[in-house]
């Protein structure tokens, strides 16, 4: 049997592992189910980034709670289906170490309701039409990964604040969302998007995108067009004016051990033009002790190249978050470089995933910032029941310059050691 390894999936072990929730048949044809999604996550970080008069050594927990129904009704071979749920976020503690929160964060709110119609079963419908407030991820999350940037209380007075959750991006849902299916044949799917977010630290943009898969045996070949259509940027801070994306990309499963995984986007903005592009090999020892993956990823991201909504998707750590701190916390953003990494991942028991990735960051022009970097993370995942999930990481950043020299660091250029435990529940 071929086995499918473009990339370890580390959030695709965690669903695979937990108990779904049983349907609770209220009729012969209509039928709901709970849904409870609960993390908490406590970070520690030996140093502080972006904020000239932030302190050394902070920590700071985040959590979210997601909870509500999904319920669906048969129509003959059709299906109605729907969501209801709501969220309560907040971040508590010194507030992260790039200074996005304050740790004061706290907000419930309707996290996510939608609507839709299918002509058949989930995982055999041709048409999947849905309207709402709902996370969304186009094609492998290379441009949109959902509406996921949490920002909080700690810039800009508060105007961006989410309600807390920076790290685990509590809240992930556009504000209002279209969206199609079309399995136009068994190897060709389209599928077309209306989002339109509320995120003011995006600058609340209403885009429209679509995004052909073509599989023939064990390639897949991608193609994507997104285009905003309107923005609330009224001082022009951002470059996303009529902005538009057209995106490529390849995978190829060679063999039963090699994968192979390539993006390419061109990003036409209003004055000038931008890319990015990725490229990635995983070899699978498969006749090896726990059948460890060995992975490559370069990564290019040109000066202005806007990254748009990209965040974190099943494919796990190391993927569009290149760096836990690199990433997350000092840059580079998906922008203005270029990334390698290398990574080595198992699963050591049926429970138990355990990995390594290792970076290497180098800013393209260095005339207003060098971010230029290591960083060293060794992480693992643990499920000691079928609905937790418990996920440790510890992270080693090494960056060039500090932020009194072009860089991010507060307080000079020595290792940062910086530690973080997620523990999740999903019903």
């Amino acid at each position: 049997m071929k086995k499918r390894i473009y990339a370890l999936s580390i959030f695709t072990l965690l669903g695979n592992s937990v108990v779904q929730a049983e349907n609770v048949q209220i009729n012969e044809n209509f039928s709901i189910k709970p849904s409870i999604d609960i993390m908490y996550g406590a970070m520690y970080s030996k140093k502080s980034y972006n904020n000239p008069e932030a302190q050394d050594d902070i920590s700071w927990q985040e959590a979210y709670a997601s909870y509500g129904v999904e319920g669906q009704y048969s129509l003959g071979t059709n299906e109605l289906y729907g969501t209801v749920k709501g969220l309560s976020s907040a971040t508590f503690g010194d507030g992260d170490a790039a200074g996005f929160t304050n740790g004061s964060e706290r907000k419930t709110t309707l996290g996510e309701w939608s609507l839709g119609w299918r002509n058949g079963a989930a995982d055999q419908a041709q048409i999947d039409l849905s309207i709402g407030r709902q996370n969304v991820q186009i094609a492998d999350g290379f441009l949109v990964a959902g509406d996921a940037l949490n920002m909080g209380k700690g810039i800009a007075d508060g105007e961006l604040n989410r309600g807390g959750g920076y790290y685990i991006a509590a809240r992930k849902s556009f504000d209002f969302t279209s969206v199609l299916h079309y399995q136009l044949t068994d190897d060709l799917k389209s599928h077309w998007y209306y989002l339109k977010s509320d995120n003011k630290a995006q600058y609340q943009p209403t885009l429209w995108a679509t995004d052909w898969q073509y599989q023939f045996k064990n390639y897949d070949f991608g193609l994507t067009y997104l285009q905003i259509t309107d923005l609330e940027d009224p001082l022009h801070e951002s470059v996303r004016d009529d902005l538009s994306d057209i995106a490529f990309r390849a995978k190829a499963q060679v063999n039963d051990q090699l994968a192979f995984s390539s993006e390419y986007v061109y990003q036409d903005q209003k004055d000038e033009n931008e890319n990015a592009w990725y490229m990635a090999l995983n070899y699978h020892f498969d006749q090896v002790p726990f059948q460890p993956t060995l992975g490559y990823r370069f990564s290019s991201f040109s000066e202005n190249y806007d990254a748009l909504f990209y965040g974190n998707t099943d494919a796990g750590f190391g993927t569009w978050f290149q760096g836990e701190v690199a990433g997350n916390y000092a840059g580079p953003f998906s922008s203005n470089a270029r990334i390698h990494q290398v990574s080595l991942q198992a699963s050591v028991k049926e429970n138990l995933h355990l990995g390594l990735l290792a970076y290497q960051f180098d800013t393209i022009k260095k005339d207003a910032e060098n971010l230029d970097g290591h960083e060293f993370d060794m992480f693992a995942v643990w499920s000691p029941t079928q609905n937790i999930n418990v996920i440790p990481l510890v992270g080693f950043f090494k960056p060039k310059k500090d932020i009194l020299n072009g860089g991010s660091q507060v307080n000079g250029t020595e290792n940062n050691t910086y530690a973080q435990l997620l523990l999740q529940y999903v019903y």
